[in-house]
């Protein structure tokens, strides 16, 4: 059977809502939250951010779900949520190649793939397949009811010279300059509108951003971190950071006070392309089976270490969590 191939139109909500609840998961949050649905794929106009493929009645029987980082046509995209009707043969690699051949981009992301089920498809796409690094610094205390700590590996910081401190920003992210925008060092680039949508405009989530200000009062980094609460208890979960990568060494004095500020568990990420050197020296702890668990599923919790695997179109690129869906509710 031949499927058409097109942009997805707001008028394709319902269609895609259903198709969603169909053929990914019944009950799925975006099946049944259209305010979600319409935030997560907003694009131009009347045009969604989702390719879809449909079949000789007009019924979508493939859809390809996409971000994208800023509206220039060499902008970097990351791709969210990619199923087709297993009878449809082709249909998912027909998705991504019609996005690849119709949306202008710079470089693809797609953070949270089935490697078992997906890789050859990325292969076949130009793309490469890889884990996700997980983080985390513990808070000192006593009991810990969202993490599962057998070994407590609590190292201290050896603060340098260099005196960083962490501010809340807002929306207006005023005095964020051109070093935080930079797309020549940067993949993805995160536009400042890219930022306003992810965290300051999301539908369910509040999140904390901060910018790392050092004594000349420079902006080097920006850090997005969002309260995760469960069992009674808190975790801090570092979702973005954008900019001087390298802030992540400096600003754990910071972090360890907003662990005491907000009462939370432990701080974590997950990110892709970073020097380990950098979370190491910064006092953190790779997730490993070593008897800890640092929860990733809190909908319904799930008391177990998560792994995420993403592909990229250059390895060069930077992710975390808040790239892609990842950190949606669900």
């Amino acid at each position: 059977m031949d499927y058409s191939i097109r942009f997805a139109q707001k008028s394709d909500v319902d269609k895609i809502m259903q198709f969603i609840d169909t053929y990914w998961r019944k009950g799925h949050i975006l099946s049944r939250d259209r305010k979600l649905f319409e935030w997560q794929y907003r694009g131009d106009n009347d045009k969604l951010n989702i390719v879809i493929g449909l079949d000789e009645d007009d019924q979508i029987q493939g859809m390809l779900g996409f971000v994208t980082y800023d509206t220039s046509d060499d902008k970097d995209i990351a791709l969210a949520l990619w199923k087709a009707n297993p009878s449809t043969g082709f249909l998912g690699i027909k998705l991504i190649q019609y996005l690849i051949n119709n949306e202008p981009h710079r470089e693809i992301v797609c953070p949270g793939i089935n490697p078992e089920t997906t890789s050859k498809i990325y292969a076949y796409v130009g793309m490469q397949v890889s884990t996700m690094s997980h983080w985390y610094r513990l808070a000192r205390r006593d009991a810990y009811n969202i993490a599962k700590i057998t070994t407590p590996p609590i190292t201290e910081f050896v603060k340098g010279k260099s005196s960083v401190k962490l501010v809340p920003i807002d929306e207006t992210l005023e005095n964020v300059g051109k070093s935080i925008f930079d797309k020549s060092v940067q993949i993805p680039y995160k536009s400042r509108s890219y930022l306003l949508w992810r965290y300051f405009n999301h539908p369910q989530y509040v999140y904390k951003v901060f910018a790392s200000v050092n004594d000349n009062e420079d902006i080097k980094a920006l850090f997005a971190f969002r309260i995760q609460e469960c069992n009674g208890s808190k975790a801090l979960r570092m979702i973005d950071c954008i900019g001087d990568i390298s802030e992540i060494k400096r600003v754990t004095p910071e972090i360890d006070r907003l662990l005491d500020e907000y009462g939370c568990e432990y701080v974590d990420t997950y990110e892709a392309g970073i020097d380990e050197k950098i979370f190491i020296e910064a006092g953190w702890h790779k997730v490993i089976e070593d008897g800890n668990i640092i929860p990733d599923y809190f909908s319904p919790f799930e008391q177990r270490n998560v792994e995420i695997h993403y592909s990229t179109s250059n390895m060069r690129a930077i992710l975390f969590k808040g790239d892609g869906d990842q950190d949606r509710p669900s």
